[in-house]
């Protein structure tokens, strides 16, 4: 018995210990980020935040980078659940397809991916070529290097994580409850409206916070698409540190974003559980 529960223990600290080792190496980068950041020769430990803080030109980034996760965060929870609701109305074959298609796209090469986009929507894309040529259009329409481009790109990219959860709800509402609204004379629409939706806001919720926080933290994606139109707090981040070495206010700027950006999801996932508490 000693030796089988010895076993069984030494299986189970095999089993944390990568879980141990991952929550280690992330404290030790962000204690190193906080240290960073309150590290300011000749001046206040506050000095950085301050700086940052105190200037609307820095908050800019901030604000920018809040708005663009959003806009990626509504779109692609948007296209994400329709695609989620068709895999699970589709036959086993089609949403094993549609499976396959996301996470090659998951894995495929971010910046091979990014220019990918460009040449669909460039200026000389084949979108803007089509719609030229059909008339739609007298001169190319500028889709990237602004905002709409990034996001474009952001959802792009967190696509996989808008579909996943969503879906691992959604196939786990019996069909029973549909049939039985429809039994009782609900129309679809309702049905869906009524039982389906209030249903899967677990799966909503998690794909929310996990495409907003994706998003808030893209790096290549506003750096290629936004071609130096919008710098979000990423790239401020990267140019604070790696152009001008200044790593105390690269980081006092992201501490700032991030903690920003964590409040926002409690918030909203405080919301979320009281909606489904009373839905």
């Amino acid at each position: 018995m000693r030796s089988g529960s010895r076993s069984m223990t030494a299986g189970r600290l095999a089993l944390i210990a990568p879980a141990v080792a991952v929550f280690a190496l992330l404290a030790v980068a962000l204690a190193s980020l906080v240290v960073a950041s309150v590290s300011v020769p000749d001046a206040s430990w506050y000095a950085n935040y301050r700086k940052f803080l105190g200037e609307n030109l820095y908050l800019a980034y901030v604000y920018r980078s809040f708005r663009v996760a959003a806009w990626t965060t509504v779109c692609a929870i948007c296209v994400g659940y329709a695609i989620a609701y068709v895999m699970t109305r589709v036959s086993p074959a089609i949403t094993r397809l549609i499976v396959i298609v996301l996470v090659l796209q998951f894995f495929s090469v971010s910046v091979t991916r990014i220019y990918s986009i460009i040449l669909l929507l460039g200026n000389n894309g084949a979108l803007n070529r089509a719609l030229l040529t059909i008339g739609v259009i007298d001169a190319p329409v500028r889709l990237i290097y602004n905002e709409l481009g990034v996001v474009v790109g952001l959802v792009n990219a967190a696509l996989p994580f808008a579909v996943f959860p969503i879906y691992s709800v959604l196939e786990r509402i019996p069909v029973s409850l549909r049939e039985a609204a429809h039994t009782l004379g609900a129309e679809r629409g309702t049905t869906f409206w009524k039982i389906v939706f209030p249903l899967s806001l677990p799966g909503i919720g998690a794909s929310v916070v996990i495409v907003f926080l994706y998003s808030l933290g893209a790096f290549a994606t506003p750096l290629l698409l936004g071609g130096g139109f919008v710098d979000l707090i990423s790239v401020f981040s990267y140019e604070q540190a790696i152009n001008f070495a200044n790593y105390g206010f690269a980081a006092a700027g992201a501490i700032v974003t991030s903690l920003l950006g964590l409040a926002l999801v409690y918030v909203f996932s405080v919301a979320l559980e009281r909606k489904a508490k009373t839905a």
